[in-house]
């Protein structure tokens, strides 16, 4: 490869002053827009990251039943539990399957686990299990244990401990069972309690033998305290977090969760998940990488929504997994699965399953009102586990609505490749549910988004939205940020979007499947990312009815700065392929399986985004570089790579991507990724290419030998800059105002009134000192929400606005007379206050007389 700079050379454009002037934001309480849904904002679970196990599921053992293997398909195996024995001779340990010689606790459970003390050990011998990634032992507080033996030829005792990894020290002890031999000794439940003396997060906790014989052992089980002191309940500390949240609605149980992989049985069943925990068989989360107890089960989960005060939101599954499906005109034990879930929930306890409900410990309905029929199972692809969604759709619709009519219907629509999904079906529908994993800029462009929906149409539910490219590397400002900015429109289009949840939310720190999360958690500690904040900001602030904003920002239209550096570097990647590259110089190679020999650099493996830089650096935003290339195997071509300027800031022409269907230009920036342009083309394997890139300032011209492929220019993002919307809450008088500065520059803003006279104004404020910071364990509140107090004036509050910063502006007024009913002498212009008629906000009470001002 060769590059030489242009004679002449590009400069860079003006740049932002450092601090904008006075934008403007006037708003008058009487220009009112549509009401807001109280329903907008609530919560989406699904078992992923070990959210659930290991998770928000409070259950501190891990494999507690024994069925855990390695991977799905693999035999079970002893997954999260060690011995220990000062002679290894004398202890031996290994799972047993059912048979007449030796029958298991129940049918549900496939393997227990047989301990073999051969002989009288000079010191006690131990079970060891380690948790989820450790044990979190705190100082006083108490731990409930329960397991089930069956000892017909042992004789000793058990003691149950917490200790330290190296078994060192000792936390808690507890002696649970005393054991004579006896031949007709059945499956016994033994529980105890065991009160931590010191803190340690990698605690372990074990049982300990001291005596001769066989021990057979299944479903150990060890719970901390629980949110709500729910008995099988949810981990304190993650469960306050969505409390915080203040949802509205709590979506479960997924999400892929509920269709499974490879099998129905992998699928989300609720029957097999209710009931007691050692009667539940537990399955395969195939889709997420690792097997689930299904200890939160279905009425756990109807039980978490009633306590976090939202309503059930059940997504079920319309014959349709990952891999297989039952054929459309097959599907009514699906259909029936779905009603006998929904009389669980809802139905009276003279009722079979409402009956099973009561039994469970909830004589009352837990009251499902929304049902959403499939997930993700209208894609026009039938491979993309799709298959006559509609078909399927109108069997479950008319079977439902026929029991219980006021129920509200949610139908899927394109969840991914389409930025505007539509119901391609005259059949009714009362919400579609739309799915957007998208980079910060687009969250921001679409802040106008619904402004153009049919008024007329579905209401929509946005069920998982989040910025999934250009996060950064736990979730950064920008994601949060551009979020926000989206919820504000949706918020503007309260008519339209009647709900609307963040997804993902939970992520172990050792399991990260997915990224990002907006909560992520070890064994003792959790933290919630700049995301979180926002969604528990955005509900706790939020009118009733939308106020029409007008902004005026004299900086909206700023000069921004070229895109092109000045100084840059070049080089090569490749895309799940095989690739070789003509190259002399001396490169950093950076991600990938590289090798250089002979002037040929070679990219050996299948990796995703590879990438090796050159060293030299090109001083000028014009120049011409010119590559020779190769693909030799796999399923795209290759990638040269320009503007690198560090590994989440470069441009790359992709030639053959998207399975070899497509050349493209695309940007890196802050680590999101933008389309340049695109047109249709291949790259053959075994043959060379040659490739002229040629740059000038933001201009980008491509050859694909002597063919040229591309003359465009690189896009600018126009989405940064100010933010506003507003809603008033009738049942207290408060005007809220919410502004966004997703850019770098701070400035001041002038809340301007008009009929309404503001009395006491505070703002909370969510701001970073540059859009890729972030939280961390460590570090959990780097970003976090602080208020102030504004000081007002007769008709504006002022408010400074920093760069990256959420700004929450809650105005009150000492005039609010509005819906208090308040009994006045003046009776006509009480009437006229209360219908809303007159200037509601510039009243005031004089005596027992409403007098205008």
């Amino acid at each position: 490869m060769n590059c030489k700079k242009s004679l002449f050379m590009g400069c860079w454009a003006a740049m932002a002053a450092t601090a904008q002037a006075q934008i403007t934001i006037d708003i008058d309480a009487q220009q009112r827009g549509p009401k807001v849904s109280p329903m907008l904002y609530g919560i989406f679970y699904e078992d992923i990251n070990h959210a659930a196990d290991g998770g928000i599921y409070a259950e501190l053992i891990r494999n507690r039943s024994f069925e855990d293997g390695p991977r799905f398909g693999a035999p079970a195996d002893m997954q999260g539990w060690a011995t220990v024995a000062a002679e290894p001779s004398v202890l031996a340990a290994r799972l047993i399957q059912d048979s007449k010689k030796t029958p298991l606790l129940n049918s549900a459970q496939h393997h227990a686990l047989q301990l073999d003390v051969k002989a009288s050990p000079a010191a006690p011998v131990s079970l060891i299990n380690e948790g989820y990634w450790g044990i979190n032992a705190v100082q006083g507080r108490t731990y409930r244990l329960s397991f089930w033996a069956k000892a017909p030829a042992y004789r000793g005792t058990v003691k149950a401990e917490l200790r330290s990894a190296d078994g060192k020290q000792v936390y808690a002890q507890q002696q649970v069972a005393v054991f004579a031999a006896a031949k007709k000794r059945g499956w016994t439940k033994y529980e105890a309690t065991l009160t931590a003396l010191d803190n340690d997060a990698q605690a372990q906790f074990a049982l300990v033998f001291d005596g001769v014989g066989q021990v057979q052992l299944d479903m150990v089980s060890l719970f901390p305290p629980t949110f709500r002191n729910r008995e099988n309940g949810m981990r304190p500390d993650l469960a306050n977090m969505l409390w915080q949240l203040h949802p509205k609605f709590m979506r479960f149980p997924g999400g892929c969760f509920v269709e499974g992989q490879e099998s129905p049985d992998n699928a989300f069943r609720w029957q097999r998940t209710i009931g007691p925990v050692e009667e539940r068989e537990g399955h395969w989360n195939v889709n997420w990488g690792y097997r689930t107890t299904d200890g939160l089960g279905y009425h756990e989960y109807l039980q978490l929504a009633e306590d976090l005060v939202a309503k059930p939101l059940y997504v079920v599954n319309v014959g349709i997994w990952h891999g297989g499906q039952t054929p459309y005109d097959s599907i009514q034990p699906w259909i029936d699965e779905c009603l006998n879930a929904l009389e669980y929930a809802n139905g009276p306890v003279s009722s079979k399953y409402g009956a099973m409900r009561a039994k469970n410990g909830h004589p009352e309905p837990f009251g499902i009102e929304y049902l959403e029929v499939g997930n993700e199972n209208n894609q026009p692809d039938p491979r993309q586990q799709s298959d006559h969604y509609y078909e399927r759709y109108e069997q479950f619709y008319n079977a439902i609505k026929a029991k219980y009519p006021d129920m509200k219907i949610i139908g899927n629509v394109v969840a991914w490749g389409d930025d505007n999904p539509k119901w391609g079906s005259s059949l009714p529908v009362d919400l579609l549910d739309e799915h957007y994993y998208r980079s910060p800029d687009w969250f921001a462009d679409a802040f106008h988004k619904y402004d153009s929906y049919d008024r007329q149409g579905p209401k929509v539910y946005v069920g998982e939205y989040a910025v999934t490219n250009g996060y950064g590397t736990l979730g950064n400002m920008n994601a949060a940020l551009g979020e926000a900015i989206y919820m504000m429109g949706m918020e503007n289009n309260a008519d339209v979007v009647e709900l609307a949840s963040y997804a993902p939310i939970f992520v172990n720190e050792n399991d990260a499947r997915w990224r990002p999360d907006m909560i992520r958690f070890s064994s003792s500690r959790a933290m919630g990312t700049p995301s979180y904040y926002v969604q528990q900001l955005m509900p706790q602030h939020l009118g009733t009815q939308v106020l029409k904003v007008q902004l005026t920002n004299p900086y909206k239209d700023k000069v921004v700065k070229q895109i092109t550096p000045k100084q840059s570097r070049v080089g090569y990647g490749t895309w799940n392929t095989r690739a070789t590259f003509q190259c002399d110089k001396e490169v950093d190679c950076m991600y990938g399986d590289w090798q250089i020999e002979g002037g040929m650099l070679h990219q050996t493996g299948h990796k995703d985004a590879t990438r090796c830089i050159q060293k030299d650096v090109i001083d000028g935003d014009h120049y011409t570089c010119k590559f020779r290339c190769r693909k030799d195997e796999g399923a795209e071509g290759f990638i040269v790579i320009f503007n690198y300027v560090d590994d989440k800031n470069y441009c790359w022409v992709n030639l053959g991507g998207w399975t070899n269907s497509q050349h493209a230009i695309e940007q890196i920036s802050n680590g999101g990724k933008l389309l340049t342009d695109s047109k249709r083309g291949r790259i053959e394997a075994g043959r060379w290419y040659d490739v002229t890139l040629q740059v000038a300032g933001d201009s980008v011209k491509v050859w694909l030998d002597n063919e040229q492929l591309f003359d465009t220019v690189l896009k600018r993002d126009h989405t940064k800059g100010i933010y506003s919307s507003a809603t008033i809450n009738d049942a207290t008088g408060e005007i809220i105002v919410k502004v966004v500065n997703n850019d770098d520059a701070a400035t001041t803003a002038r809340i301007s009134l008009k009929n309404f006279a503001p009395s006491e104004a505070r703002v909370v404020r969510l701001a970073a000192n540059d859009g890729m910071e972030e939280n961390t364990l460590q570090q959990p509140t780097t970003i976090h929400p602080v208020e102030q107090q504004l000081s007002t004036a007769d008709d504006h509050v002022m408010l400074t606005v920093p760069p990256y910063s959420l700004n929450i502006v809650t105005i009150k007024t000492d005039d609010y007379l509005f819906s208090k009913g308040i009994s006045t002498a003046n009776n006509e212009t009480a009437s006229t206050l209360i219908s809303g008629k007159g200037p509601l906000y510039r009243r005031k009470i004089v005596g027992q007389e409403a007098t205008t001002f």
